[in-house]
């Protein structure tokens, strides 16, 4: 008994404990992003995998542990190709980290509620003349990729100018427009977004109701939609749709979207789970 303590005591020390413990983080980070996701039940299969490969060595099942590792050797290629998008968003997730957020030069909050409030001013007018619209407020996660499917403007924000490019039968009208609130821009219009791989998600959402919640599910950006049909206002945000929402509440979210608090949460809070939420159905 004292030797198995002697060798415990030999082994454990502070280097390790950390190490356990920033593993122990890493794993459950791990499985607290792939919950819900396609990913999952890869991770299951997986596990059943690391379980029978020591069971058949031990069994002496040659054949079988051969084959189980062989497959491991080939399973991260293949979840690499396989979950690109995953991965993709976890990094995102990292760069977006508060530590990196604190480094961006932001704008003045006067100036954020002046553009925020052109923004407004425009959702409000186009809501009221049933004109459909799709506005992308951008924000850690860079959109360059969507903004070369457009047209890139670089102007300044302007409401009038965004009535002007949703105008129906205007060129530019059925895309989406991409803004970058810190650089204080209207970044390009008639922009392409990539369509919700939600299934659930009810028939009586249209193509721009699919694309705005689509970005949210690839970008962190905020997604304004006005329904062509309703004149409804609705936003999208970590792919979740929000329907009906009024025009003093949508000032609210998007101003606390781009605040960042004392603990570097930019959650908008209690006012972002204040409206029913859709997350696939009604």
């Amino acid at each position: 008994m004292e030797e198995f303590l002697l060798y415990l005591q030999s082994r454990i020390t502070g280097a390790s404990i950390i190490e356990v413990v920033i593993i122990s983080f890493i794993v459950y980070k791990l499985l607290m992003w792939i919950r819900g996701t396609q990913a999952e039940q890869v991770f299951k299969g997986l596990i059943v995998l690391l379980f029978l490969s020591p069971v058949s060595e031990w069994l002496g099942f040659t054949t079988l542990n051969l084959i189980i590792t062989s497959a491991f050797t080939w399973a991260f290629i293949f979840i690499v190709v396989v979950f690109q998008p995953e991965f993709r968003s976890a990094l995102e997730q990292l760069g977006n980290n508060r530590i990196f957020k604190e480094m961006m030069k932001k704008p003045s909050m006067d100036f954020l509620e002046e553009d925020v409030e052109k923004i407004i001013k425009a959702v409000d007018k186009l809501a009221c003349e049933r004109t459909g619209a799709l506005i992308v407020l951008e924000k850690d996660t860079g959109l360059n990729n969507i903004v070369k499917t457009g047209t890139e403007l670089d102007s300044d924000i302007s409401s009038e100018l965004l009535e002007n490019i949703f105008t129906p039968n205007r060129p530019l009208h059925d895309g989406a427009v991409i803004i970058k609130l810190w650089s204080r821009q209207i970044r390009a219009a008639g922009c392409l977004l990539p369509l919700s791989d939600n299934r659930d998600l009810g028939s009586e959402f249209g193509t721009r109701h699919r694309a705005g919640l689509g970005m949210t599910e690839k970008s962190d950006a905020l997604v304004i939609i006005v329904s062509e049909e309703t004149g409804q206002i609705s936003y999208a945000s970590k792919g979740t749709l929000f329907q009906d929402v009024i025009i003093e509440v949508l000032k609210q979210i998007i101003l606390e979207n781009y605040i960042i608090n004392e603990d570097g949460n930019t959650d908008s809070g209690w006012i972002h789970k204040l409206w029913g939420r859709i997350d696939g159905s009604k």
